[in-house]
């Protein structure tokens, strides 16, 4: 059976014309070298990072080994965070710390005033605690691992929802790892944004494919790691209420609460109380309050560049954006009289809200959160990918509009602005002379991004909009 397999994979492909044939086999040899270098530059990426002392995984790190150490420490409080120092400059005075420890112990407690600084979720806590194993260079490569997965996994489920090719996702992971300023930075410093955007990448992939519970399972559980995230739950639902699509609402609603009560109850064990998030929550106004970092420290935030390292009203900023997505949506909705017309081409538009949801939401939290560290720029990824592909350029006609327009050179740059602004080239030769001009194109690349992701998603509703009401005189 199977030779006979074979041989007809033999002779279909000799049926085929010369021209096919060799641009089948140039095909699968730019496949084979996109692979192996992805796997260079992976090697190249793993080796890099694991040098680097990752402070903000030591601090998750550190929280973790103090709770062991003395469970009942409070670490919200300043006083419990000095506590916690103490403790891990202990452990780094001891002749089982590696160098690289001692390394990220100095750096930590001079950045922080001799403190662990303590503002993340409890679930991250936990987490982070139930999978160590108490020695720092073994947890530090476990999650550098799995953060360099988490992307991996990420890139190749949005790459097969925008229907990119092989050799493109390999190129594309390949430049990520190799030169892209957000990845390079999450993971040198250890933060979790790769695990974010797997977990946005699900919550795309579940919308996209109508399982609205999966959807709010998946990002509920991510609001409740890092709750930076909050805001796609927000722009989700009010797609939902304004589409007025209550079944696809309410399961998703009761995707995200369960999501968040297994959260609850598993970093209630962790820390032998659910007490520990009322702290949280109680240390919530001090952290989202504003930031006393300034651009000139790395702080790529809209408010910081507008009103300084202080606390400016950047709650303004997210209004404003908030209320452009919300006309983007009613300008672009079924009249009250027939609200079936666009669930009538609901499978053609899912991809977009899909992507208007997960991407828009990450946008709007980068341009109009107080502090934004280059590594967050991961979460741009789904929505600069979206626009990269051509699926985002439906219906024809906003293609043709695009292109006739003055502003068509732009417009085909605005989708990879981000790569080149992001990219450690660009830092390297922009930043190291001006740091508020890199700060200022990279808002206004993120930016462009977020207003012509709107302006397809809003003309591929009216298009669709516009096709059910045809069908609908159709068929009277």
């Amino acid at each position: 059976m199977l030779n006979s397999f074979a041989s007809d994979q033999q002779n279909s492909s000799e049926h085929l014309p010369p021209s096919a044939r060799f641009a089948n086999t140039l095909f699968n040899i730019s496949t084979v070298f996109a692979f192996l270098l992805l796997v260079h530059t992976l090697w190249f990426a793993w080796l890099s990072s694991a040098r680097y002392p990752t402070i903000d995984f030591f601090t998750f790190w550190s929280v973790s080994q103090a709770l062991a150490q003395k469970p009942d420490i409070p670490i919200y409080s300043v006083e419990g965070q000095r506590e916690m120092g103490s403790l891990a400059a202990n452990r780094a005075a001891t002749s089982a710390a590696s160098d690289l420890q001692r390394q990220a112990t100095s750096m930590v407690l001079r950045l922080y005033d001799s403190r662990i600084d303590a503002i993340s979720s409890p679930v991250l806590y936990a987490v982070v605690g139930l999978s160590s194993s108490g020695d720092f260079l073994v947890d530090q490569k476990r999650f550098l691992f799995m953060s360099m997965l988490c992307l991996f996994s990420a890139a190749l489920l949005l790459g097969n929802l925008l229907r990119l090719s092989r050799p493109e996702i390999f190129l594309l992971l390949s430049f990520l790892f190799w030169n892209y300023e957000p990845v390079s930075s999450n993971l040198s410093t250890g933060n979790v944004n790769s695990i974010q955007l797997l977990a946005v990448a699900f919550f795309v992939f579940f919308m996209a494919r109508a399982k609205p519970f999966l959807a709010g399972l998946t990002i509920g559980a991510a609001t409740a790691f890092k709750p930076t995230t909050l805001m796609v739950i927000a722009i989700a639902m009010v797609i939902t209420l304004i589409d007025r699509d209550f079944k696809w609402l309410f399961r998703m609603f009761a995707g995200c609460i369960a999501a968040v009560a297994a959260s609850v109850l598993v970093s209630s064990v962790y820390f032998g109380s659910p007490a520990i998030w009322l702290h949280f929550l109680h240390s919530l106004p001090q952290t989202l309050g504003g930031t006393y970092y300034s651009v000139e420290s790395g702080n790529v935030s809209l408010p910081a560049l507008l009103f300084g390292p202080s606390r400016g009203p950047s709650f303004g900023i997210t209004l404003v954006l908030f209320a452009i997505f919300v006309w983007m949506l009613v300008s672009s909705r079924a009249s009250a009289s027939n609200p079936s017309l666009l669930s009538s081409a609901h499978s053609s538009l899912r991809l977009h809200i899909a992507f208007a949801a997960g991407g828009c939401g990450c946008a709007i939290m980068l341009l109009s959160s107080p502090l934004v560290w280059q590594h967050y720029y991961v979460l741009l990824l789904p929505l600069s990918l979206y626009l990269m592909s051509p699926l985002s350029r439906v219906p024809l006609d906003a293609s043709r509009a695009e292109a006739s327009s003055l502003g068509a050179v732009l417009l085909l740059f605005v989708p990879y602005s981000p790569f080149v602004v992001l990219s450690l080239l660009f830092e390297q030769y922009v930043g190291q002379r001006n740091v508020r001009v890199l700060c200022s194109l990279i808002l206004l690349t993120a930016l462009a991004t977020f207003l012509l992701a709107l302006y397809r998603v809003w003309r591929c509703r009216r298009a669709c909009l516009a096709q059910g009401e045809q069908l609908g005189q159709r068929s009277f």
